[in-house]
């Protein structure tokens, strides 16, 4: 593990970049190893994908793609000396890193709670098919309303505002509504830093210099704006993506958003928010507009007559 000693990373998610890059940071040699066309195979399209490979390769970082893990050698201590791949490949080593992602634990559960892809079922408010049972973070299946179905996210941004939501919902059920997470995933390495919002389904609409320092792409599926990523932005513009994402704005050229490129996502986060329609569960009725005027109306008469009340008892008291 001193500096010059050689590396393997088996697997080119998350884990396998963020440690790849530390690693070259600390004067290592890395081998990048995974059985996918691509790095972040799950989020990334090749186009973006390739843009990170080859930066890594100027960093010295050699990618080996299309197999996977066969077996180590160890030396008489136990060590670790070779790795060998299915292709039948073998790299001499010094050290291995292996991220390949986990599968939450859930036999503990089984035949007691609801079980939904992978982890356990829960609604909302983070609650299971036992109510008293809450479940969080990578484990959790819960309804991600900005794409409109079940899913579990696994990143620690929806781990630690699904804890703080947990917590709420104990002590303050009733001053807590429904986890509304907006998907959300980033990284920081090297001196890139990157963040996507959203969902990557539809098609794919890119912007900026990717031979740059600043790009990013939209998803647009069913004529709306999904998903959002950028690549060199600033904390205003991540946050424009982020808001431009959670409105989903009717997209019906993508030749025009592409020539906006971020300004499209900058220009509607800047729009003030409508507000959205009003639910009146007694009488199944939707009501499409907001009720301010009547607010406005009601509160003027209120005023009116405290103002009243007050310059009669005023008077009266005056009298006396």
């Amino acid at each position: 593990s001193c500096p010059g000693g050689n590396a393997v990373v088996i697997g080119g998610g998350y884990i396998g970049m963020e440690c790849a890059a530390s690693l070259v940071i600390n004067k290592i040699n890395v081998t990048m190893v995974f059985p996918e066309e691509h790095c972040m195979a799950r989020l990334f399209t090749s186009k973006i994908a390739n843009y990170y490979e080859e930066y890594y390769k100027s960093r010295g970082v050699n990618f080996i793609k299309g197999t996977v893990l066969s077996s180590f050698d160890f030396d008489s201590n136990g060590k670790v000396t070779a790795v060998n791949l299915r292709d039948g490949t073998t790299l001499s080593v010094d050290m291995v890193v292996v991220g390949i992602g986990i599968r939450p634990n859930t036999g503990l559960f089984e035949g007691q709670l609801t079980l939904e892809k992978g982890g356990i079922k829960v609604n909302g408010m983070l609650q299971s098919s036992n109510s008293s049972v809450y479940a969080i973070g990578d484990v959790a299946a819960f309804p991600v309303k900005a794409v409109g179905e079940t899913r579990r996210l696994e990143h620690v941004d929806s781990a630690r505002k699904s804890a703080r939501h947990v917590v709420s919902a104990i002590m303050e059920p009733n001053k807590t509504r429904e986890f509304d997470y907006l998907p959300f995933f980033y990284s920081r390495i090297f001196t890139l830093s990157w963040q996507f919002y959203g969902d990557n389904v539809g098609e794919v609409v890119y912007y900026g210099d990717m031979s740059g320092s600043t790009f990013g792409a939209y998803w647009v599926s069913k004529d709306h704006l999904v998903g959002a990523f950028l690549e060199g932005g600033t904390k205003e513009e991540y946050e424009a993506i982020a808001k431009a994402t959670r409105l989903r704005p009717v997209i019906k050229d993508l030749t025009e958003l592409e020539r906006q490129g971020l300004r499209f996502a900058v220009t509607v986060s800047e729009k003030p928010m409508a507000s959205p329609p009003i639910e009146v569960r007694a009488s199944d009725l939707l009501l499409e507009k907001p009720l301010y005027a009547w607010h406005a109306t009601a509160g003027v008469i209120i005023a009116a007559s405290i103002a009243g009340f007050a310059y009669f008892y005023g008077k009266k008291r005056h009298r006396w």
